[in-house]
């Protein structure tokens, strides 16, 4: 007799992964491959290596406690996407869109929650006027800056004045510094980071008391991988990592 509910979904998780373990152990020998960009401190390459949170979540989930074996490819954004929707790669960690859904599946559990940011460069003509900004309709008379393949962007600005002539975040700061566009709409963690790594603090800022939607970034699985099965293992041993403390000690290893 189960004691409560909770014992009883335990039960059906096990079962659930008991029942995939065939098809987990099948992929031992064959790693999993993770397309990305630059996205740091989430995940970069340096010197042909990937580094980074996702790189240290994804092989302790994968690796440690799946016993499977996993690969990173690091390119510029757009093309890592299309590999995902081509099946060349198995996965990547991204925000799910109805774009992305058209190639790719995804779990319940996100990697990490993000809140997105509003960045400008000091002394805007305009700046106080993006203090009161207090929908994505007041954004539309300024020019955003991106990079090629940004999600969010294409997602929520529709028909704005958006920029996608960056290949990366760190191009798209550049651009701002130089004063090319007005506004930069991203990740608030990885925004500040690059900010203080590529020494720009004296140059741009992040508009106070303005934030956009809450994002769930998760791994999603090409339609076309082998590996699209696992998703419901991986949810449940990413929840695990996240209950024993093991997500806390990664993002503090990065200063987070």
């Amino acid at each position: 007799m189960f004691n409560n509910g909770l014992n009883l979904i335990h039960l059906l998780i096990l079962l659930l992964a008991l029942s995939l373990s065939g098809k987990t152990s099948a992929f031992k020998s064959q790693p999993i491959k993770i397309s990305h960009a630059y996205f740091e401190p989430y995940i970069w390459s340096e010197n042909g290596t990937s580094k980074g949170i996702y790189v240290d979540i994804l092989k302790e989930v994968f690796e440690k406690r799946m016993g499977m074996t996993i690969e990173f490819e690091s390119l510029p954004w757009l093309r890592a996407q299309r590999r995902v929707q081509n099946g060349k790669s198995d996965g990547m960690i991204t925000l799910y869109t109805p774009e992305r859904a058209e190639y790719s599946s995804t779990g319940k559990v996100p990697i990490f929650i993000e809140t997105m940011g509003l960045f400008t460069y000091i002394n805007h003509p305009r700046l106080e006027q993006m203090k009161n900004i207090q929908s994505i309709d007041d954004i539309e008379e300024f020019q955003i800056l991106t990079y090629f393949g940004d999600g969010v962007s294409i997602e929520k600005f529709p028909g704005f004045n958006v920029d996608y002539g960056a290949s990366d975040l760190k191009s798209v700061l550049k651009k701002l510094h130089l004063k090319r566009g007005d506004v930069l709409i991203q990740s608030e963690t990885v925004t500040l980071y690059n900010i203080k790594k590529l020494g720009l603090e004296n140059s741009i800022i992040q508009v106070p008391r303005v934030d956009f939607s809450v994002l769930e970034f998760k791994l999603c699985i090409s339609k076309k991988s082998p590996f699209i099965d696992i998703i419901p293992v991986f949810d449940e041993t990413l929840s695990a990592l996240r209950q024993d403390g093991t997500i806390q000690e990664i993002f503090e290893k990065y200063g987070l």
